[in-house]
């Protein structure tokens, strides 16, 4: 176990590089944040634009499963059959508008609802499908964002949000309604801080994209697809005081 100390300079931009390294203060961080009272964007509506359409993805290590019913609804559960937990949907996206578990055979509607499984006669007396849907977090939607939180304690995502939705908005095309093109995936491996603390800056000089889009990088203007926030969804501001 790491020593539990960490000298902190006073100014605020004087980051230790322990920060970046210590896997203590990385574990720490996945409890603080990514598994507490914090709301984060897992997707957005556009990706999902059809009726049975879904997508798996992991968060700090829990996967999840978004989907869209045939009511149009946009829902998130835990990628894990009620059953036994065993992983539900193995694929990164599709369509489809039931889910079967490929262990015992459990079958789960879109909604989240256990729809049909291999002899139930043989369960425990009482044994009622209606008692055994998939689990959710909790989440919620922002001009076509996805969001979701792993705590009880998460304030509502608008209150979260504060100050910083009014830009989001504007990034979203002020209603939310876009279309996806396509994606660009790019694997780190670095600290999520390290990633956090490169990103805004590098873009304008080595991709020609943002240099099209006239993104300087930095605290410009949102218009320009550049997000500032306050210290509220800074990242430094959860990180773990020892």
């Amino acid at each position: 176990m790491a020593d539990a100390t960490l000298t902190w300079p006073k100014n605020y931009n004087e980051v230790p590089k322990a920060a970046f390294t210590r896997s203590d203060l990385y574990l720490e961080e996945i409890k603080r944040i990514f598994h507490g009272p914090e709301w984060h964007p897992v997707a957005h509506e556009s990706e999902l634009p059809n009726p049975g359409d879904f997508r798996t993805i992991r968060l700090a290590g829990i996967p999840l499963l978004i989907s869209r019913d045939e009511g149009g609804e946009v829902r998130v559960f835990y990628n894990a059959c009620s059953h036994r937990s065993n992983q539900l949907e193995t694929a990164v996206m599709g369509n489809k508008t039931e889910f079967e578990c490929p262990y015992h055979r459990w079958l789960f509607s879109a909604k989240g609802e256990l729809v049909g499984c291999p002899n139930p006669r043989e369960f425990v007396p009482g044994f009622d499908k209606a008692d055994y849907p998939l689990g959710q977090p909790r989440f919620d939607l922002f001009y076509g964002l996805i969001f979701v939180t792993f705590s009880a304690e998460t304030e509502p995502l608008d209150q979260f949000l504060g100050e910083a939705g009014e830009t989001l908005r504007e990034l979203m095309a002020g209603d939310g309604r876009l279309k996806l093109l396509g994606y660009q995936k790019v694997r780190y491996d670095s600290n999520w801080k390290g990633y956090n603390d490169n990103d805004g800056y590098h873009a304008p000089l080595l991709h020609a994209a943002f240099k099209m889009l006239n993104w300087q990088g930095g605290s410009i203007p949102p218009r320009n697809a550049a997000m500032s926030v306050s210290s509220r969804h800074s990242p430094w501001r959860a990180v773990p005081a020892f």
